[in-house]
């Protein structure tokens, strides 16, 4: 996880007001997945794979034998179609192999035998490899539940997947592999060392399992999910890109899919528990859905859902088209963005962090002015934030005004503006001296020297904020000079520059005038 300055921390849950912050928190994430487990068991739910959605799909499941063998593909027409659909909207298949059981008799027993010896592990690496070619699969997912310590099995699922890594990767193909969630609901830690450093050094990424924590309430909540993310990111070092937050699809107790339950109580979309058949079941409903996704997509490297027939078929209410609506809010491209733009990338940085956002109809308006009322209301609520920890301000009517109060109650504001001075064009000067108001020194502490820039002098009305933010390295000249321009108007495309250096401490600028 990058560092945050206290200060950028602040700017992480500010209001959209220039389309910069979809009130989230910090983020981190290159990924932008969407994965999904196809059941060959469901060849009538096809139809509800959503292509526009998703990035991945994994078509569940290959079953070993004991010998160190595949059994024949289930529903081989099944694949095919799926791949052939999902390649021609430029979507990826892999195949998923394991699972938990095979006609309710679990799968572990049989993984330990097929892999006991290096003979049966060539023969199994071989035997996946074979599917793959055959049907043209763009790579495999590993769904051994569970390798272990105790039993030394580890060491087994080790050679199995360096092995499988190197064939793999000759071929251009993806591995993945589906891990436990690492952590009770409660966040107690499990020993997750079964799946070896090795071995999540060789996969793309690794798909959590973040859900059947229990048979209530504790079945995937928020937090669980949060806990076991960060498990493995901080616990056990794996890249954020390559963690993908696992999603359920399906209530507990007992196992009821998301779309019997829906069929029964059409409300149950908008909370996540309800009454089924006369007891209470727990399930992600829409709003905690968007909500994982969000911090998928954002903070990791991307979201996995368990399992796609599960879901409804109507799109107001499914929950890959839940998800579908974060991604376009954070990863999807504008329009209005050139690709060989100097602020391309940034804008693109900012959306997939979660720190902006666009302006409608794939937008982004990169050179839409910013006004001084929006620049007030971000001040003020960086304040806020900074001293509350959390933000509970309130526009009012105007909108803006319960904003300018605050910051007039906290010495942001010396005087209350004219409303024709509210709806001005922001100057960069201008919002640095709101900035710099909004936090306190120690929030910015000097990175760089900066003797003098060159159009601003330290003792100029903007230029004690001017110079601590150069010095912080969250503000840069506009040439090699230095020169700041602190009269120009400020654009959401140089916003989107300024939010990632005041979040991102390996973004800040180094230099010395």
């Amino acid at each position: 996880m990058y560092q945050l300055r206290r200060g950028g921390a602040l700017l992480l849950l500010l209001a959209a007001l220039l389309g910069l912050l979809p009130a989230r928190a910090q983020a981190e994430q290159t990924g932008g997945r969407v994965v999904g487990y196809f059941p060959y068991w469901q060849p009538g739910a096809v139809h509800k794979l959503q292509y526009d959605v998703l990035t991945h799909i994994n078509y569940a499941f290959a079953i070993p034998t004991e010998s160190g063998g595949l059994r024949p593909l289930e529903q081989p027409a099944l694949a095919r179609k799926i791949l052939s659909q999902a390649h021609a909207a430029g979507v990826k298949v892999l195949l998923a192999v394991g699972g938990w059981s095979y006609n309710n008799v679990p799968l572990e027993a049989t993984f330990a035998a097929a892999t006991a010896t290096a003979e049966k592990r060539r023969r199994l690496v071989r035997a996946i490899l074979e599917v793959v070619d055959a049907y043209g699969f763009d790579g495999v997912d590993m769904d051994w539940e569970y390798p272990r310590l105790s039993d030394g099995t580890y060491r087994q699922y080790e050679a199995l997947m360096l092995e499988l890594s190197r064939e793999l990767k000759s071929r251009g193909k993806l591995l993945t592999a589906a891990v436990q969630a690492g952590v009770s609901p409660g966040g107690a830690v499990w020993d997750t060392s079964a799946h070896t450093d090795a071995v999540l050094q060789a996969v793309d990424w690794i798909n959590i399992m973040a859900y059947d924590g229990g048979e209530g309430a504790d079945h995937s909540t928020y937090d669980f999910a949060g806990n076991a993310a960060r498990h493995w990111r901080e616990d056990r070092g794996v890249p954020a890109d390559k963690i993908v937050l696992g999603v359920p699809f399906y209530a507990r107790s007992g196992y009821v899919t998301y779309e019997t339950l829906l069929s029964a109580v059409p409300d149950a979309w908008k909370r996540d528990s309800a009454v089924y058949q006369g007891k209470t079941v727990w399930y992600n409903g829409v709003g905690t859905v968007e909500k994982k996704a969000r911090y998928a997509l954002t903070e990791l490297g991307g979201v996995m859902a368990w399992e796609l027939s599960q879901d409804t078929s109507d799109r107001t209410y499914s929950l890959l088209s839940a998800i579908g609506r974060v991604k376009e809010a954070v990863c999807g491209d504008f329009q209005d963005v050139p690709a060989g733009s100097w602020y391309a990338a940034d804008v693109a940085d900012a959306r997939a962090r979660g720190l902006m956002q666009g302006t409608g109809a794939g937008r982004f308006s990169p050179l839409r002015t910013v006004t001084a009322a929006e620049g007030i209301a971000l001040a003020a609520r960086i304040h806020r934030i900074y001293h509350a920890g959390s933000d509970g301000l309130e526009g009012g009517s105007p909108w803006y005004q319960g904003y300018v109060d605050y910051a007039l109650e906290q010495g942001i504001l010396d005087r209350r503006p004219e409303p024709q001075a509210l709806s001005a064009v922001l100057t960069r000067g201008a919002f640095a001296a709101l900035l710099d108001r909004s936090l306190p020194e120690e929030a910015l502490e000097a990175v760089n020297t900066v003797a003098a820039i060159p159009d601003v002098e330290e003792d100029s009305p903007y230029g004690e904020a001017v110079y601590r933010l150069y010095r912080a390295g969250v503000l840069a000249g506009t040439d090699a000079q230095g020169t700041f321009r602190p009269q120009n108007s400020l654009t959401r495309a140089e916003a989107a520059a300024l939010v990632l250096r005041m979040t991102d401490a390996g973004r800040r600028i180094s230099s010395s005038l």
